[in-house]
C-alpha cells in the first residue's frame, strides 16, 4: 500500500526518476537487441526472478536497477521496492540506485533473491525537499528535519497535525481537543517567540497554505513534510517565515504500468481519561461535611442519604451520571483509493479518499472527501507542463448546544434524573446532547488547482518554471435551534409540568475566500570538477479575496430551517468583504567545495499593503556555513565516524501575521447600532472613532542563529544530530493598554512595541540494525527543549514587582505561593492575615513582602505556561519475517496547567464533585492533598500555585503491529502486496493529572475530551 512507504523512499523516488530514465531507455533499446545476443538469450536456461530491494533499515528503494550482468536485459523496482526479470540461472545480477554502494548477486537458479542496499561510502545523496526546491542531504547546511510519510501512516488519526509530535526534533505541539473535525495539534515549530500568533507557515508544493489545508490532507497524499527551523531554510519565506515552516510536497506519479493502492480502516474511540465524579450519596455526604465546616446545618437528613445510596426513589433522590448519555466507543473510518504510473513522457497520481469520524456525543460528526490528481507530462524534451487538482469537502455536525460539557461539568447528580419515571425528559445536561432539538452544521469547501511549467534553456544547468496556483474556500455555517422534545419539572404532588421550550432560532454565514498565486523561478544547477553550485531567483505575488455574510433569525413556528421561515422583529444581518497582497522577490546560492564546505546565501525581499508606502517592504537576508569535516585526510584514521558535518546559520526573518487587523498606518472607525436618533425617532447606526493610527508600523523582525552537527557512525548504523538556537524577536505588535490610563479616551495605535528571546536545544540520537534478510530494527529517540523569555512588554507600574511579566517566559503564571495546609491553631496564629478568617484545613500562603497580610503584593510568579518547553519522543521498529512492530512513545514536561471551578473544586456555583475531592482535609486526614471541603471557600480558592499542577506525561502515543501476506503464493500476482495492521493512537498515558488528560487545556472541565483510537486495516497495491 502507498501510504505505509516512508517519506524518504518516495523522496528518493523523484531523485531516481531522471537516473532511471536513461536506463529504461537502455532497457527498451535492449528489447530490440542484436540477433546474436537474442539468439543467446533465448537458447540459454533462464528463471525468473522476484524480490525486493531495500535499504538498510528495511525501507524499500523505488528505482533502483537490477540489470544482468554483460547484458542489456534489466528493470527497475516500483513503488514497492518490488521488481522481477527473467534472466539466465547462472547469471550475475548487479543491483544500484543512487547514494549507495552496487551489489553483484549470483543467481546460482534461484527464483526469489531480497537485498539490503548501503549507502555509498562517505555520501549522503538522499534528497531533502526545501523552499522553492530541493537539495541534496549532503549539501545542507541549515536546519530541516523530516517526518516521513510511513509514520504518518502509522498513527490512525485523520488529522495530519496529531501525527508528527515526538517524530522529529523541533516541533513543539499540543493536542487540546478531541471534537471530531476540530481535533487539530496546536503546533510550534521551536516553541513560541511572540506574544502574537507562533504558528508556522504551511506550505503545499511551493504554495502557501492555512493549517487547515495541512491538518486536512489525505495521508496518501503526501510524499514528504520538511521542518524548516532556522534562517537558513526558511529565509526565502522572509516576512511569513519567522515562526518557522512545514513544507508538504504531494505524491506524483512514477513511469511504469499503472498501479492501484488501496486503503482500508476501521476503529473504535474512547476517551483518554473520564472524569469520575461523585454519585449523590458520596456527594451529599460531602456537601452536609461543607456546611458543617463552615457552622451551618446540613442540608440532607438521613432519610436522604439512604433514599440516595438505596435509589428508591430516583425522581425526589435521583443520582444521575450525566457522562452515560455520550457514547462509550465511536466509530471511526478512513478509506483511500489510488493510482500511480504513466509513461515516458506522461506520468500520473490520482487519489480518493473518505473519512467518517463519529464523536461520543450523539449526533456528532465529521464526514471528509479528499480528491487529488497530479499529471506531469514531458511536452518536449526540455519543456514539462504539471497539472495539479486537489480539494476537499468536509462537513462537521453537532447537537445545537456549545456548552454541553461545561453544564456535564457543572451539574450536580442530584440535580434531576436524565429522565423522569414517566420517561420525560429533565432539564438537565443530557438535555443538551437531543439531536432532536436542533443542530450546528459547518461544510467546508476547497479546491486547489495549480499549473507549472519547467522550461530547460540552452545553458547547461539553466531552466525557467512558472508557476500559477489558484485556491478557493467556501465555509458555511448553519446552526438552528429548535427544541421538538420538551423537558418536564415535578411538581411536590408527584405531576409532572412540560416547560417552556426556549428560543428558537436560525444562524447562517457564507465565508468566501479565494487566492492566487504567481510565481517565475530561475534555477541554476551545474556540477564543476570537484565542487557544485546551485542558484535560484524567483519572483512571487499573491492576492487574497473574501467575502462574508450572515442573517439570523428566531421566533420560529415551524421546524422548517430556512431564514424565510423565522420571526422578523429580531432579525439580523452581517456582511463585509476585501483584499490583501503581497510581493516578494527571492534568491539564494549554494555553492559546495569539493564535497565538503557548502556555503549559502539567500534572501529575500518582501512587500505587503499592511503597512504605509514607505514601510511595505522588508529585506530578510540569511547565511549558512556546513563543513563536512570527515572527508579531511587527518579524519581518515577516524575508523568509526563515517560522516560527520559542522554547520551554522545566521539571518533576518518576519511575522506579518496581525491577526484580523488591517491598513494600521490608517485611522480606523467602527460601526456600532443603535447610537443615534433621528427625525421621527428611528434608530440608525452610528460611526465612531476606532484606534488611532500609527504611519510607523511594520512587521516583527526574528534575527536566528543556528549551530549544530550531524554525525553517522560505526557502518553508518548510528546517527546523532545536535542544534543550539537562539531567536531574538523585536517589533512584536501590541499597545500600550497597561502602562497609559484609559482616560485617553480614545483606542491606542498598535505599535512595535514588545521583544521577545527564544533559545533551546534539539537532539536526535538514531540506530538501524540489518541482521539478517528476514530481521531488521530501528530505533530513534529525539528532544527539543525551547525556552522563551520576555525582554520587553508593556505593563504598568506596580507596587508588587513579582508580578512583572518582563524576565519572565510568555504565559506566565501569577499568584500566591501555597505553603500547605494549616495543620494547627497554633500555625494560623503565627501566620500572616490570610484573604479570610481561616481554620486547619486551609490553604497557606506566603507573606512575601512580610507585611502580616496575604493581599496582592504577595502575588508572584508560580509557573510557566501550560505550553511545555521539553518535547521527547522514543521510537522503534521491528521486523521479522513478514511481520513488523513499531512503537512511539512521547512525552513533555515543564509545563503547567492551572484548574479552577468545576474542575477542581467541589461545590462550585452548584457543581458536583470528583472522587479526587474525598482526599480532603480532615482532622483524621491530616496528609490529604486537598483542604477541607466548604461551600464559601474564598481563601481556598483563591488563585495559587495550589491549585497548578505539573502537566508532565509519558504517552505511549501509536503502536502498530502488522503482517505482509505472501501474495505470490496467494493471488498468482494480480495482487502485488496486501498488508493487514493493528493501531492504536494515545494508548496509554502515564501523569500525576486526574479527571483530564494533560494535553488539555480548559482548567475548568469544558472542552471535548482528548480520544484514543483503536483500529485495523489493510492496504493492498494491484
Amino acid at each position: 500500500m502507498k501510504h505505509q512507504k516512508s517519506a524518504t523512499v518516495s523522496r528518493r523516488c523523484g531523485l531516481a526518476l531522471l537516473f532511471t530514465a536513461g536506463i529504461l531507455a537502455n532497457l527498451q533499446a535492449g528489447a530490440s537487441a542484436p540477433p546474436a545476443e537474442r539468439s543467446f538469450l533465448q537458447s540459454a536456461a533462464t528463471v525468473i526472478v522476484t524480490g525486493t530491494v531495500q535499504d538498510e533499515t528495511g525501507e524499500p528503494l523505488p528505482g533502483a536497477t537490477i540489470l544482468e550482468e554483460g547484458t542489456q536485459n534489466g528493470t527497475v523496482t516500483d513503488i514497492d521496492g518490488a521488481y522481477t526479470l527473467e534472466v539466465a540461472e547462472n547469471a550475475t545480477l548487479i543491483i544500484s540506485f543512487i547514494g549507495y554502494e552496487s551489489m553483484n548477486v549470483e543467481v546460482e537458479g534461484r527464483t526469489e533473491i531480497d537485498v539490503n542496499l548501503r549507502p555509498a561510502s562517505g555520501t549522503l545523496e538522499e534528497v531533502v525537499v526545501i523552499g522553492y526546491g530541493e537539495q541534496k542531504r549532503s549539501d545542507l547546511a541549515g536546519a530541516v528535519s523530516e517526518i516521513s510519510n510511513k509514520e504518518i501512516s502509522e498513527n490512525p488519526t485523520p488529522n495530519i497535525s496529531n501525527t508528527l509530535v515526538g517524530r522529529t526534533p523541533g516541533i513543539i505541539a499540543t493536542q487540546r481537543s478531541g471534537a471530531p473535525g476540530d481535533d487539530a495539534s496546536q503546533i510550534f515549530i521551536r516553541g513560541i517567540g511572540t506574544t502574537g500568533d507562533a504558528s508556522p507557515l504551511y506550505v503545499i508544493d511551493g504554495i502557501v497554505r492555512s493549517a487547515r489545508d495541512f491538518s486536512q490532507l489525505n495521508s496518501n497524499e503526501i510524499e514528504s513534510v520538511s521542518i524548516l527551523k532556522d534562517a537558513a531554510s526558511a529565509a526565502v519565506f522572509g516576512v511569513r517565515g519567522g515562526n518557522g515552516v512545514v513544507l508538504v510536497t504531494t505524491r506524483r506519479g512514477r513511469e511504469g504500468r499503472m498501479q492501484v493502492s488501496l486503503s482500508a480502516n476501521y476503529g473504535l474511540q474512547e476517551r483518554t481519561n473520564e472524569q469520575q465524579f461523585l454519585g449523590s450519596y458520596e456527594y451529599a455526604k460531602l456537601y452536609n461535611e461543607a456546611l458543617t465546616n463552615q457552622g451551618d446545618d446540613p442540608l440532607y437528613s438521613e432519610d436522604d442519604l439512604d433514599k440516595y445510596r438505596e435509589g428508591s426513589s430516583p425522581d425526589t433522590h435521583p443520582d444521575a451520571d450525566w457522562l452515560s448519555v455520550l457514547d462509550d466507543w465511536a466509530p471511526i473510518q478512513n478509506y483511500s483509493l489510488g493510482a500511480n504510473g504513466g509513461t515516458e513522457r506522461i506520468r500520473y497520481s490520482a487519489l480518493l479518499g473518505y473519512v467518517d469520524q463519529k464523536g461520543i456525543v450523539p449526533s456528532n460528526e465529521f464526514n471528509r472527501y479528499n480528491y487529488r490528481s497530479n499529471i506531469d507530462a514531458d511536452v518536449t524534451t526540455s519543456t514539462r507542463l504539471s497539472f495539479d487538482l486537489s480539494g476537499r469537502d468536509e462537513v462537521t455536525n453537532d447537537v445545537a448546544a456549545t456548552d454541553v460539557f461545561r453544564w456535564m461539568a457543572g451539574t450536580p447528580p442530584n440535580e434531576a434524573p436524565i429522565q423522569w419515571s414517566n420517561g420525560t425528559y429533565s432539564s438537565g445536561p443530557a438535555y443538551l446532547t437531543l439531536p432532536e432539538n436542533g443542530y450546528r452544521n459547518r461544510r467546508i469547501q476547497n479546491f486547489n488547482g495549480r499549473l507549472q511549467l519547467v522550461q530547460q534553456l540552452p545553458l547547461e544547468g539553466l531552466s525557467l518554471m512558472g508557476i500559477a496556483s489558484y485556491n478557493k474556500d467556501i465555509t458555511g455555517q448553519k446552526n438552528f435551534t429548535y427544541p421538538q422534545i420538551p423537558f418536564y419539572n415535578r411538581l411536590g404532588d408527584g405531576t409532572f409540568v412540560e416547560q417552556p421550550r426556549g428560543q428558537t432560532s436560525l444562524y447562517q454565514s457564507t465565508d468566501d475566500y479565494q487566492s492566487l498565486t504567481l510565481q517565475a523561478h530561475l534555477n541554476f544547477t551545474r556540477e564543476l570538477r570537484n565542487s557544485s553550485v546551485s542558484a535560484l531567483l524567483l519572483y512571487t505575488q499573491t492576492k487574497d479575496q473574501w467575502r462574508f455574510t450572515s442573517a439570523y433569525r428566531d421566533g420560529f413556528t415551524l421546524a422548517i430551517d430556512e431564514i424565510d421561515f423565522g420571526g422578523v422583529d429580531n432579525r439580523t444581518n452581517s456582511g463585509y468583504s476585501g483584499t490583501r497582497a503581497r510581493q516578494g522577490v527571492v534568491g539564494r546560492l549554494n555553492y559546495t567545495i569539493a564535497e565538503k564546505i557548502i556555503l549559502e546565501g539567500s534572501f529575500r525581499a518582501d512587500g505587503s499593503e499592511q503597512f504605509a508606502p514607505g514601510n511595505r517592504w522588508g529585506f530578510f537576508p540569511s547565511g549558512s556555513l556546513g563543513y563536512i569535516i570527515s572527508k579531511e585526510n587527518f579524519m581518515q584514521g577516524a575508523d568509526f565516524l563515517d560522516f560527520l558535518k559542522l554547520r551554522t546559520s545566521y539571518g533576518v526573518l518576519g511575522n506579518d501575521r496581525i491577526g484580523g487587523s488591517r491598513f494600521l498606518y490608517l485611522q480606523s472607525y467602527r460601526q456600532i447600532s443603535g447610537a443615534a436618533v433621528f427625525g421621527d425617532g428611528n434608530v440608525v447606526p452610528g460611526i465612531v472613532e476606532g484606534n488611532l493610527a500609527n504611519p510607523n508600523v511594520t512587521w516583527e523582525t526574528v534575527k536566528k542563529f543556528n549551530v549544530g552537527f550531524d554525525a553517522k557512525f560505526l557502518d553508518y548504523k548510528w546517527s546523532f544530530s545536535a542544534d543550539y538556537f537562539m531567536d531574538k524577536r523585536s517589533d512584536i505588535l501590541g499597545s500600550r493598554n497597561l502602562s497609559v490610563p484609559s482616560l485617553l479616551g480614545v483606542g491606542l495605535p498598535v505599535e512595535n512595541l514588545s521583544k521577545v528571546d527564544n533559545e533551546g536545544v534539539e537532539l536526535s540520537l538514531g540506530h538501524m540494525n540489518t541482521v539478517s534478510d528476514n530481521f531488521s530494527y530501528s530505533i530513534n529517540a529525539n528532544f527539543t527543549y525551547a525556552r522563551n523569555t520576555v525582554v520587553f512588554i508593556d505593563e504598568p507600574e506596580s507596587e508588587n514587582p513579582n508580578i512583572r511579566r518582563t524576565g519572565r517566559p510568555l504565559g506566565a503564571q501569577f499568584g500566591f505561593n501555597a505553603l500547605g495546609i494549616f495543620q494547627t491553631e497554633q500555625q494560623i496564629e503565627n501566620a500572616a492575615e490570610h484573604l479570610t478568617d481561616v481554620e486547619p484545613g486551609d490553604i497557606q500562603y506566603e507573606d512575601v513582602n512580610n507585611d502580616g497580610v496575604i493581599d496582592d503584593l504577595d502575588r508572584v510568579y508560580i509557573g510557566s505556561s501550560n505550553t511545555p518547553e521539553i518535547i521527547y519522543g522514543l521510537g522503534g521498529n521491528i521486523k521479522l519475517h513478514n511481520f513488523e512492530l513499531s512503537l512511539l512513545f512521547q512525552g513533555a514536561t515543564n509545563v503547567n496547567q492551572y484548574y479552577s471551578g468545576e474542575g477542581v473544586w467541589p461545590f462550585f456555583v452548584g457543581a458536583g464533585a470528583f472522587e479526587t475531592n474525598l482526599d480532603r482535609w480532615t482532622p483524621t486526614n491530616t496528609d490529604a492533598s486537598e483542604p477541607r471541603v466548604l461551600i464559601d471557600a474564598t481563601n481556598n480558592h483563591a488563585g495559587s500555585s495550589f491549585w497548578l499542577e505539573d502537566a508532565s506525561y509519558l504517552r505511549l502515543k501509536n503502536v502498530e503491529v502488522a503482517y505482509n501476506l505472501p501474495t505470490d503464493r496467494l493471488f498468482g500476482g494480480f495482487v502485488k502486496n496486501v498488508r493487514v495492521f493493528f493501531n492504536a493512537n494515545n494508548v496509554y498515558t502515564w501523569t500525576g493529572i486526574e479527571n483530564f488528560d494533560p494535553e488539555n487545556a480548559d482548567g475548568r472541565g469544558w472542552g471535548y475530551p482528548q480520544l484514543r483510537i483503536w483500529n485495523t486495516g489493510l492496504t493492498a497495491n494491484f
